[in-house]
Formats: structure tokens, sequence, C-alpha cells
């Protein structure tokens, strides 16, 4: 897709795709992208989520506890965060055609 976007914007990118995703979902999809930086850990890629949804470009769509007690959130994309994908650089088109696909 030609060049690299930020970690955030990938993210949102990702969640395009207008499903519901964990962190670890996340890290598993762009492992082979960012896998290799520094800032590629579950401690960071969940505060951008967190930063995402405060700003309402993502929200809450599942919140529940793994078999192993951990708590876990599902995230997606809102029509807010769908539409600030616009101004994400040439070839990096939405996953999907809206929210609701």
């Amino acid at each position: 897709m030609g060049q690299k976007l930020p970690l955030r914007y990938r993210i949102l990118h990702f969640l395009s795709d207008s499903k519901s995703h964990s962190v670890d979902e996340i890290m598993e999809a762009l492992k082979e992208e960012y896998g290799g930086e520094g800032q590629f850990n579950k401690n960071l890629v969940g505060t951008h989520l967190q930063s995402l949804k405060a700003v309402g470009m993502l929200e809450h769509s599942e919140v529940f506890f793994d078999e192993a007690g951990e708590l876990v959130l599902k995230f997606k994309i809102t029509e807010y965060g769908f539409s600030r994908l616009e101004y994400l650089p040439s070839g990096w088109k939405p996953l999907s055609k809206s929210v609701s696909s």
C-alpha cells in the first residue's frame, strides 16, 4: 500500500473493516508491519485505542472476561472515525464501504 502509516492511524484503518477487534487481535494482525518497532506493545496499542475512543472515532462493542479471567475490550469504528479515513494518504482506502457493512 505504499508508505507506512503512523501506528494510531493504521489501527483506525484496520478497524475500518467494521468488525469488532480486541487489542490482541489488532496486534496479531499488525505484527508483520509493526512488530519490530519499540512502540508496538500491548500497553501502547491499548492507549491508542482508548485515545481514539475518547475522541469518538471508536467505541466499545464488547466487554467481557476471557477464560483466564482477563478483561477483554473489543472496539469498532464509529461513523465519525470512518469519516476521518478520507484524510489518509492515497492507497489507504477503508476496508469496507461503511460502518454498517
